[in-house]
Parts: C-alpha cells; structure tokens; sequence
C-alpha cells in the first residue's frame, strides 16, 4: 500500500468513524454529527489548500482529497438519515 493512499484512509476513516458513533446518539447527535462534519471538512480544506501552496503538496493533496470523501459519504449520509427525521 502506497503512502499516500494510507495517509487518505488515516485522514478519513477515522473522522468518517466518530462521526458514525455520534450518528447512534439520536436525533441531536445527528444534528450534530452534521455540524461538525461541516466544519472538518471546511478546516481540511482550507488546511489543504494552505499546505499545497506553502510546498507541503503530498500532505496537501491527501487532505483535499480526505475533504472530498468525507464531504460526499459523510454528510449525504447524515442528510439521507437527518430527511426521516420528524421535528413536530
């Protein structure tokens, strides 16, 4: 397995995996999984692009890439669940 591909699956499995264990805590910890999933993947990207430009492009890319992923499972994952979710 290449580096770079480990270093994807570190930066987004474990960030995909605790937000899965806070889906399992309800309606609020739906809500919230969203919440922060919305703001790691704002911070991994912003944080890629920062270290692409200073030169640091092999750790860069894997976080763009790992904001990616986890923008496309994680957060159409907790949309699809937040959908069933009844407010009344």
């Amino acid at each position: 397995m290449s580096k770079f591909l480990r270093d994807v699956l570190l930066f987004t499995g474990i960030p995909l995996f605790i937000l899965l264990l806070i889906c399992l805590g309800g309606d609020e910890g739906i809500l919230g999984a969203m919440i922060l999933a919305l703001v790691l993947v704002g911070a991994y990207f912003i944080l890629g692009l920062i270290l692409v430009i200073a030169g640091q492009s092999h750790t860069g890319k894997v976080m763009l890439l790992s904001s990616g992923i986890i923008l496309l499972i994680g957060l159409s994952t907790c949309g699809i669940i937040a959908s069933g979710l009844n407010f009344h």
